[in-house]
């Protein structure tokens, strides 16, 4: 509320203007909430003890590089894409310095041979936990929407943390959704901040991270829970990528054809057109909680089941292609 407050002093470094393909608001916004949630942290990591402080005092030294170079995009917007994903992945290398985890299987059989040797689990967990930020960043692109689908990811890694007895990671899962909750009451509905692109990596990062060390921790939860859990951000970032690819445009070229908006345009807009905009900005989020939620309360029910994990994915995939599918016909037609 602060940095809302006081936009008018650092507003020219701040705000988010409202011109460009994925700008859906009115006015200008202050995008620094990423130093929000990065402050809240800290206060969660200074009021807890023992190892799930240490875990989380880890955590935030490794999120340095990813949150500097969001932030410095958000103030500066000179920070491309391939420089955000490479900060991110080192910040994933010092995660596993600090921490000591690393992804060293991925329950696929032969591949989890070449995992157990250390440089290529480390090489693909800073691949995974980079594409999961980025993941998280691309769906930010409505009010309350990235930030209530990373509380409902969290709330499902501690769920099977508590399940399988995993107190640290359960705490941190509870501290990191009260911390987003308090971001959360000031962008949703009203969008009068926005998380940036320092929130949404930060973010992305600790979920990553927290997805790697559950089954690592506790190896009765297989990998493909808590890739399931991450399952919308992940496919969002699958369609993008392919999308871009079949009309050959640069893989970081932002266009307004993600699932979430075309839901504003071909749902929220169609029901509700007599709303302000802001507020038809926020019904785009709970639609899409919906389908994390789904995902999420499978992955929960059961994250110990191979078999169940990889169904589900794959139907969450082709129910994922036929919901973008039928929304993008009817914007063409």
């Amino acid at each position: 509320m602060l940095l809302v407050v006081s936009k008018k002093w650092h507003g020219k470094h701040s705000l988010d203007t409202t011109v460009g393909v994925q700008k859906f608001h009115v006015e200008p916004t202050p995008r620094i909430g990423g130093v929000a949630l990065f402050l809240g942290l800290i206060a969660a990591w200074w009021l807890t003890s023992g190892l799930t402080a240490q875990l989380l005092g880890q955590m935030l030294v490794a999120s340095l590089p990813s949150f500097a170079a969001g932030l410095t995009e958000d103030l500066t917007k000179k920070v491309g894409v391939r420089d955000r994903l490479i900060a991110t992945m080192l910040s994933a290398v010092a995660a596993w310095w600090l921490t000591g985890y690393s992804l060293t299987r991925v329950d696929v059989w032969g591949v989890d041979v070449l995992m157990a040797y250390l440089p290529i689990g480390v090489a693909f967990t800073a691949f995974a936990v980079a594409g999961v930020a980025n993941a998280t960043n691309i769906i930010d692109g409505f009010n309350g929407l990235a930030a209530g689908t990373v509380m409902i990811c969290f709330t499902a890694l501690g769920l099977i943390a508590w399940e399988v007895g995993d107190l640290q990671l359960m705490e941190l899962s509870v501290l990191m959704t009260v911390v987003i909750a308090g971001f959360f009451v000031v962008n949703f509905p009203f969008g009068k901040i926005f998380m940036g692109d320092g929130g949404a990596y930060l973010l992305g990062f600790m979920l990553a991270w927290i997805a790697v060390m559950l089954p690592m921790r506790n190896p009765q939860v297989s990998v493909w829970a808590p890739l399931l859990v991450c399952g919308y951000p992940v496919m969002e970032t699958v369609f993008s990528m392919g999308r871009r690819y079949w009309n050959k445009t640069h893989a970081a070229q932002p266009d307004s054809a993600h699932l979430h908006s075309l839901i504003k345009v071909n749902v929220v807009n169609g029901i509700v057109p007599h709303l302000r905009q802001p507020l038809r900005n926020s019904l785009v989020a709970p639609l899409c909680w919906v389908f994390t939620a789904f995902m999420a309360a499978i992955a929960v029910w059961q994250y110990n089941h191979i078999g169940f994990l990889l169904t589900a994915w794959f139907s969450g995939f082709i129910i994922y292609a036929i919901i973008y599918n039928r929304l993008r016909r009817d914007v063409t037609s």
